[in-house]
C-alpha cells in the first residue's frame, strides 16, 4: 500500500501523485473499472483518449452524483459520447447511479481477468487532468490481492444493483452554471469596477485574431501526439483545454502589437464576460498568443464558449464550421489607456 498525494507546496512529499500512477499503470492494463462521484467534460476525453493511447481493450465507468444532482449540458453530452464510443467498440459503457448518490473513488486495474492494481481516496476523475486546480488529494494504491478482490467485486454489485446505462435514462434537467473558468488558478473574476474602467479605457489598437482551422494545433492541441514518456511507454494525451493560438506575421507585424522578449510581451487583459488573467507572446514574429502559467486557461476560455453555446462537442475539433455557427471565427485583442492592460472580446452579438 502507497499514499498518492497532489504534492503542491509547501506539503510536498516523496509520494507519487494520483495521476502519475493512474497513467504508469494504464500500459499493463486490459481492463478498468472507475466508480467515481463527480466528473467533468475534459476528464472524459482525456479518460477516452488515454485509454486509446494506452491500448487498454475495456473501460466501464460508474458516475456516482450526477443522475440526482444533474450534469451540465457539457457534461452530459461528453458522457453519453464516450458511451456510444464504448458501445459500439464493444469496450465497455458508461452507467449511472440511481437510487442513490455515489460518492466513492474507486479506480480497479485488471489484466487476464484478474485485478492487479486498485486505487481508493479522494480523487474524482478530474484528478486525472493533471495541475487542473489546486485542491490537495490523498488516496491509497492497493496491491493486496484479497483486497484488490473486494474492491471489484464491490464495483461489479454496485453497477449490477444500483445503475443504469447512461444511453436508457431520460435525462432533461441541467445545471445551468458551466462556469469552466471558476476556481481556477491564475484566473480570476474581474470587479465590476474594473471591467468598467477597461471598456472606458479601449483605444483604436484593435487587433483581430483569425482562429485557425488546424488538425493537430491552435485550439485542436488535443488531437496531437500525446506526450510519451520512453521509460516507461505511457503516453498521456494532451489536455482537452490546451491552446496556443498562431498568429500571422502580417498582424504581429502591426504598430501596437505585443512583441516577444520586450517589457509588452507579458499583459493582463479583462475579457468581454468578465474574467481577468495574464497573456504573453512569444516565438518568432511573437506569433505564439498563449495565457501565461496554464495554457489551459486560454482553451478553456474560448473552446468553453463554443461548448456552452452548443457549436462544440467535448472531445470534437475545432473547425470553420464550429466557429461559423458560433457567429465568430476570430477573438479581438484592444489595446487599453490602462498599462499593460487589454480587452479580449469573443462575445457575439444576439440578432
Amino acid at each position: 500500500m502507497d499514499f498518492l498525494l497532489s504534492n503542491y507546496a509547501p506539503l510536498r512529499t516523496s509520494s507519487q501523485t494520483f495521476a502519475d500512477t493512474f497513467y504508469n499503470l494504464l500500459p499493463q492494463t486490459e481492463q478498468l473499472d472507475i466508480a467515481v462521484g463527480y466528473i467533468t467534460s475534459d476528464s472524459l476525453s482525456e479518460l477516452q483518449k488515454a485509454v486509446e493511447l494506452n491500448h487498454v481493450q475495456k473501460l466501464n465507468l460508474i458516475i456516482g452524483m450526477h443522475y440526482i444532482e444533474h450534469f451540465t449540458q457539457v457534461e452530459y453530452k461528453t458522457a453519453l459520447k464516450l458511451n456510444d464510443f464504448l458501445r459500439d467498440n464493444n469496450a465497455g459503457e458508461v452507467r449511472l447511479v440511481t437510487p442513490f448518490r455515489f460518492h466513492g473513488k474507486l479506480y480497479s486495474f485488471q489484466s487476464g481477468n484478474k485485478s492487479f492494481a486498485g486505487i481508493i481516496g479522494s480523487n474524482n476523475l478530474s484528478s486525472i487532468v493533471e495541475n487542473q486546480n489546486r485542491i490537495y488529494e490523498s488516496s491509497i494504491l492497493i496491491q493486496d490481492e484479497e483486497t484488490l478482490k473486494k474492491m471489484s467485486g464491490f464495483i461489479s454489485s454496485l453497477s449490477e444493483k444500483a445503475t443504469e446505462n447512461i444511453a436508457d435514462l431520460h435525462i432533461d434537467t441541467f445545471k445551468t452554471n458551466n462556469a469552466l473558468l471558476e476556481g481556477q488558478d491564475y484566473v480570476e473574476r474581474a470587479k465590476p469596477e474594473d471591467w468598467a474602467q477597461c471598456l472606458n479605457a479601449r483605444t483604436a489598437t484593435v487587433f483581430d485574431i483569425p482562429i485557425k482551422e488546424t488538425p493537430q494545433s491552435n485550439l485542436n492541441v488535443f488531437f496531437g501526439k500525446g506526450r510519451e514518456t520512453v521509460r516507461t511507454g505511457v503516453v498521456k494525451p494532451r489536455h482537452w483545454y490546451e491552446a496556443e493560438i498562431i498568429v500571422s506575421k502580417s498582424i504581429t507585424s502591426q504598430i501596437g502589437y505585443p512583441k516577444a522578449q520586450s517589457d509588452t510581451a507579458s499583459f493582463d487583459v479583462i475579457t468581454d464576460d468578465g474574467w481577468k488573467f495574464k497573456c504573453k507572446v512569444s516565438g518568432d514574429y511573437s506569433k505564439n498568443f498563449r495565457s501565461e502559467g496554464d495554457l489551459r486557461v486560454l482553451g478553456k476560455w474560448l473552446k468553453g464558449r463554443l461548448e456552452n453555446a452548443g457549436v462544440l462537442v467535448t472531445g470534437e475539433p475545432v473547425t470553420n464550421v464550429v466557429l461559423q455557427n458560433y457567429g465568430r471565427t476570430s477573438f479581438s485583442l484592444t489595446k487599453t489607456s490602462i498599462d499593460n492592460l487589454w480587452y479580449l472580446d469573443f462575445g457575439v452579438k444576439n440578432e
